[in-house]
């Protein structure tokens, strides 16, 4: 037994240290590593920290004015600091804006997750296909193996002739080429799943069969209202007004405070021979104002341009909402033609196909049908058992993308 493990650590070292995930866990590591979901979460983490620049002011002047400000006296000097301060509604409108940019940040991660999710589960489901698409292509090259081999033992013995050998061994082939192409979907199908999962160390899925899709998807197309794409959508058109909002707050004049405190240096007296201020004796005052657009035009035009880019989100978001209702539709329908498709296969051709098969292989062996006979039959039962199988995959994609559409996914 040590001697095959480590034969089979040689011979498959990727597949030796793949690690083997269930759909579940596909997703939560999924969830946990991926570099396009973690730069989203960054995105609401850089918004969130906006948020506490919303009370930004321009920066304090301090200044100091020294020498012959009032006298011959060299050494005046003068100390102020000032203020320029937005008008207090500026500072509302811009918080706003932030955390309506927050809520932007949040519903595009939303979305992200929800595609994400999509993904794997979309990628895990098609390599449950694929392993199941190859258990049935080895059921098929049994079949067409034995067929080969009882069509070359009929054409030694002379039995049959030579177009039937060489139909059963290009069949064979056929069917070798195809368990070929199943392979390397298998692998690419692996590699997609790796770089959503975020990491670097090969991954396997846990095999077992395709599940059952258990969805009653609702006709009433307001389903797609929680759709993150959609509520994405809705959040630039607040993101919009929010921004007219500022620039219309920006007109408002802004105030400007101040304090002064300096030196009045005199000569030694005035006219009436009383002294005059000396280094020693300060003089203050305070300084209030305001600045005020002389120029609004610029503003204006700017609030109006906003107004029109407000105008423009509506009609993006009404545009998506358009989209993802007739796609909603579409996938509702794609999933009933899926789920009817479905029950006639389990109701009726599968049943019917076990029973071909198992009757034309009694009679091919007893030899009362010919090869043409058994090659159209195991022609026939191949295509119903692989439409089967594309059928269980197609309704359970249909399934996953009604689930995106909706953001169930998260």
């Amino acid at each position: 037994m040590n001697i095959r493990i480590i034969l089979l650590t040689l011979l498959f070292p990727a597949m030796a240290g793949a690690q083997t995930l269930t759909m579940e866990q596909a997703v939560q590591l999924a969830l946990q590593q991926n570099k396009g979901l973690k730069s989203a979460d960054a995105s609401v983490s850089y918004y969130r920290d906006l948020v506490r620049t919303s009370g930004e002011v321009a920066k304090t002047d301090v200044s100091l004015q020294y020498g012959q400000t009032n006298s011959y006296a060299r050494n005046d000097n003068n100390f102020s600091i000032s203020q320029t301060i937005p008008f207090p509604t500026v500072f509302g409108a811009r918080k706003q804006l932030n955390e309506a940019q927050v809520k932007r940040a949040t519903w595009q991660k939303a979305s992200t997750k929800n595609e994400l999710v999509y993904q794997v589960k979309q990628v895990y489901t098609q390599l449950l296909y694929l392993y199941e698409l190859r258990t049935l292509l080895a059921r098929q090259d049994s079949l067409f193996t034995n067929f080969s081999r009882a069509a070359g033992l009929r054409y030694k013995t002379g039995e049959s002739r030579l177009v039937e050998k060489t139909a059963a061994e290009g069949r064979m082939q056929e069917v070798r080429n195809q368990q070929r192409q199943n392979e390397a979907d298998i692998t690419i199908s692996l590699a997609q799943l790796q770089a959503l999962l975020g990491g670097s160390e090969p991954v396997q899925i846990a095999i077992s069969g395709i599940p059952e899709a258990s969805l009653s998807p609702l006709s009433d197309s307001a389903a797609i209202a929680d759709n993150p794409q959609l509520q994405f959508a809705r959040q630039q058109i607040v993101i919009a007004e929010k921004q007219k909002k500022v620039y219309s707050a920006g007109i408002l004049p802004d105030i400007t405070v101040g304090y002064v405190n300096q030196s009045l240096i005199g000569n030694p007296l005035n006219a009436s021979g009383m002294p005059l201020a000396t280094g020693t004796n300060r003089f203050q005052s305070f300084q209030l104002g305001l600045a005020v657009p002389l120029w609004m035009g610029p503003m204006k035009a700017r609030v109006k341009a906003e107004a029109r880019q407000q105008q423009a989100a509506g009609l993006s978001y009404d545009n998506s909402r358009i989209q993802l209702q007739s796609l909603y539709q579409q996938a509702v329908q794609q999933f009933t033609k899926f789920r009817n498709s479905l029950d006639y296969y389990t109701a009726t051709a599968m049943p019917n196909a076990d029973l071909l098969l198992q009757q034309t292989v009694k009679s091919f062996t007893s030899g009362d049908i010919g090869y043409i006979e058994y090659f159209v039959n195991l022609e026939n039962v191949m295509t119903i058992r692989q439409g089967y199988l594309r059928t269980r995959n197609d309704i359970k994609q249909a399934e996953l993308y009604i689930g995106f559409l909706t953001g169930q996914q998260i």
